[in-house]
């Protein structure tokens, strides 16, 4: 038996996590603007092989349905043949290195390029090597309570939704259909 919500409730309140996720990202990016190298068709970052949720796989598959034909038949072309670890691009990127299902991004893309905050490892902070170089004086204050509010937003999501331990699998996974049990490349869950 599954226990877990019902799809448009599963979506709404990933929507508001999401939302809070963008919310905390835009005053650390109006802040440093100078200082963070990201826009449309920068995608070095986007050439590793990162593992999302089944929720945000659901998502990208949301995102991917509602694409326009050529560019989701030129996504799932490029999820088909991906293979991970290998260095290569996402396949939501198109050739000018931009992210066709942009609105529908998983929470690592919308945070990567502002400092990581890892409540693991909370004397740390990582940036993407093409930003922040050479600043020493990050607003802590401005950077970690927002990101340990999207960790704690998460749990609290999770079980809002009977969500469980979530499938993670890679992005290309989830856009070839990968789905709760299906094609688990490099599973963990999280």
């Amino acid at each position: 038996m599954d226990d877990r919500a019902p799809e448009d409730q599963r979506r709404a309140r990933l929507s508001r996590h999401l939302r809070l996720l963008d919310d905390g990202v835009a005053p650390i990016v109006a802040r440093y603007r100078g200082q963070i190298q990201c826009r449309a068709g920068c995608s070095e970052c986007c050439h590793q092989t990162f593992q999302v949720s089944e929720l945000e796989g659901e998502e990208l598959r949301r995102g991917l349905a509602a694409a326009p034909a050529a560019a989701a038949a030129a996504i799932a072309l490029r999820a088909a043949s991906y293979t991970p670890g290998r260095g290569e691009p996402c396949p939501a990127l198109d050739e000018q290195g931009r992210c066709g299902l942009y609105e529908h991004r998983p929470r690592i893309c919308r945070k990567y390029g502002i400092p990581l905050w890892d409540p693991n490892r909370p004397e740390e902070l990582r940036t993407c090597r093409l930003n922040f170089r050479g600043v020493h004086d990050l607003d802590a204050e401005l950077i970690a309570p927002p990101q340990a509010a999207w960790a704690a937003d998460w749990i609290a999501l999770r079980e809002e939704l009977a969500a469980g331990p979530q499938v993670n699998q890679t992005i290309a996974a989830w856009l070839r259909g990968g789905g709760r049990g299906a094609d688990r490349e490099g599973e963990n869950s999280g």
